[in-house]
């Protein structure tokens, strides 16, 4: 239960400094707080659009829990990966480019987490 409240605090935490931002950007949750992660279970979004462009990627864990993020373009090619214990925060330098974000357990224990990532919004009118 104490793991729980961690993730539930961590992501409380990351969309309040996230919702400061201008226009319509959004902290969205692609596998929600306190998801269990089996070994090798992965978590992915939908992919961005010109209208909504993901910027960085959050995986919120244990600090003991070793795991990854990653974009995934449409041809399923993997890109700015980072494996690390405990939270892992991936920012993404150039963001112009169709992605969706995937978060996964790479130990050999299950654990519980929660994936979120920031979406800027642009005009499309």
């Amino acid at each position: 239960m104490r793991r729980l409240g961690t993730v539930l605090v961590v992501a409380v935490v990351a969309s309040a400094a996230f919702g400061v931002a201008a226009r319509a950007d959004t902290v969205y949750g692609y596998a929600g707080p306190g998801e269990w992660f089996s070994p090798g279970e992965g978590h992915g979004s939908v992919y961005d659009n010109l209208c909504g462009r993901w910027v960085d990627n959050n995986f919120a864990k244990p600090s003991n829990a070793w795991g990854l993020v990653t974009f995934i373009n449409p041809s399923g090619g993997w890109s700015y990966t980072q494996q690390a214990y405990g939270n892992i925060f991936r920012d993404l330098p150039n963001h112009q480019w169709t992605k969706k974000l995937h978060c996964k357990n790479n130990s050999g224990s299950t654990y519980q987490g929660g994936c979120f990532g920031f979406r800027r919004q642009y005009s499309c009118t």
